[in-house]
């Protein structure tokens, strides 16, 4: 069962409404004349955060001993410049996972285009409906997988005029693998140094003139520079092509694959089982090149993603 189907069944069981007031309401529509309370002090002198404060320690409180659980509330705060995930989590005493998963953000520094972070009053996961980031693919996948037995309740919440569908699993947290993801350390750089010559996306091809897209990005180095595994794995394929000259696939956990190309050397064996950081090859200007560099690529079941978003320390 594909997890749009699994979603499909628990809208037909149970939809819970968030409104604008924060609080759960069993009704078909969403209210926009308020916004979720706000959170302006981050001590016991401001009434919300310690209504806060009061439901998570009831939540915990309840899954060791039993009883009922507090109903799921919304509140909003208005994150400072030296504001990240990982303090606010500490200070509203959740996982960093509920907050990010929640604001839709990928890593510990949140987004300026976020004035107001949503804050719930439940521990938990919440996994979109529509799936975009790498993460949220990830825990989509866990979900369908591992969740179906679970507790859990399908939210809609009303941001920024929209109202977006969540699969919420209160007390679940980031896996092994999806809290590498978020802290940016899920892969390492492939090479020592690393010296970006073209990005990913739509660029000019350097040899036809035309726009096309760019699947991967180029790292440039001297021939022969080790060229290592950006994350245990298998060796999925090796060969040579026109295009990427001598190549390595390799296949990791959780629907990933990595793809390095234009290699001088190859240094594995189909089937090979590598560790992360492993030399599998040496740089090159194999296939269609302009010079020594690497083609780096990383693919999510199938689809391409930005390696700059998933390797730690790097930026474009």
């Amino acid at each position: 069962m594909t997890r749009k189907q699994v979603f499909a069944q628990l809208l037909q069981r149970i939809t819970v409404i968030l409104c604008a007031f924060g609080s759960v309401l069993a009704a078909p529509a969403v209210l926009h004349a308020f916004e979720y309370p706000l959170i302006e002090r981050l001590s016991a002198g401001d009434p919300l955060f310690r209504q806060h404060q009061d439901s998570v320690s009831q939540f915990y409180r309840v899954r060791h001993q039993g009883g009922t659980p507090p109903s799921l509330t919304l509140y909003r705060y208005r994150p400072q410049s030296d504001d990240t995930l990982i303090t606010l989590a500490s200070r509203f005493s959740v996982p960093y996972s509920t907050l990010a998963t929640l604001n839709r953000v990928e890593g510990t520094q949140i987004p300026e285009s976020i004035d107001k972070l949503l804050i719930p009053s439940v521990p938990g996961l919440f996994i979109p409906a529509e799936a975009e980031s790498s993460l949220e693919i990830m825990l989509d996948d866990r979900a369908a997988e591992d969740f179906q037995s679970r507790d859990e309740v399908v939210v809609r919440i009303a941001r920024n005029q929209d109202i977006e569908e969540f699969a919420f699993f209160p007390g679940e947290d980031f896996s092994a693998n999806e809290r590498r993801a978020f802290l940016s350390v899920l892969f390492r750089p492939p090479l020592e140094h690393m010296r970006l010559t073209s990005g990913f996306g739509f660029r000019r091809n350097p040899f036809t003139g035309g726009t096309g897209f760019h699947s991967g990005i180029d790292l440039g180095a001297p021939k022969g520079t080790p060229v290592y595994a950006a994350a245990s794995g298998r060796v999925a394929s090796t060969g040579r092509n026109a295009l990427h000259g001598r190549y390595v696939r390799l296949e990791h956990d959780n629907g990933y694959e990595t793809f390095y190309g234009h290699l001088q050397t190859i240094g594995v064996e189909l089937n090979q089982q590598v560790a992360s950081g492993m030399m599998i090859g040496a740089v090159g200007s194999s296939g269609l090149s302009t010079g020594p560099h690497l083609h780096f690529e990383v693919h999510l079941h199938g689809r391409p993603r930005d390696p700059f978003q998933l390797l730690p320390g790097t930026s474009q």
